[in-house]
């Protein structure tokens, strides 16, 4: 193809195009390689669909692993969520359990402490009673 454009650059000079002319006139053919037809057109689009679909499908394979992962980590939560519900539930069972037991514990002392106060009146009233009047009748 250079050989035409040298050609076509030689037969303007000589038809008497200025030098300057003939060579831009000569460089703007387009040489075969450089050129695109339709048919590379189509044939660059049907390869680009053709990579494109193989694109969407593995990035469609990969979104449905993802998903079953997905899954398979939620169902996990799930379990671990239950997991803890129950083990929720058995610490405050037994955190009322000890409640109830502590509240009766502190019921039992009150009523030793009430009847302790009872026996501490009645044994301290006559006492002081009777040192009262010591103090006051015998010096």
């Amino acid at each position: 193809m250079s050989i035409m454009v040298a050609e076509v650059y030689r037969a303007l000079v000589e038809a008497g195009a200025p030098e300057t002319s003939a060579r831009a006139a000569a460089a703007a053919i387009p040489v075969a390689g450089d050129m695109v037809v339709k048919e590379d057109l189509w044939a660059l689009k049907e390869e680009l669909l053709t990579r494109i679909a193989q694109v969407e499908h593995g990035l469609g394979e990969r979104i449905e692993q993802q998903g079953e992962r997905i899954a398979q980590v939620e169902h996990g939560l799930g379990e671990r969520i239950e997991q803890q519900g129950e083990r929720i539930a058995q610490v405050e069972h037994g955190l009322g359990e000890r409640i109830e037991q502590q509240g009766r514990e502190m019921g039992e002392r009150m009523g030793r402490l009430e009847r302790d106060m009872a026996v501490l009146k009645f044994a301290y009233g006559p006492i002081i009673i009777l040192l009262l009047l010591k103090i006051a009748f015998l010096p």
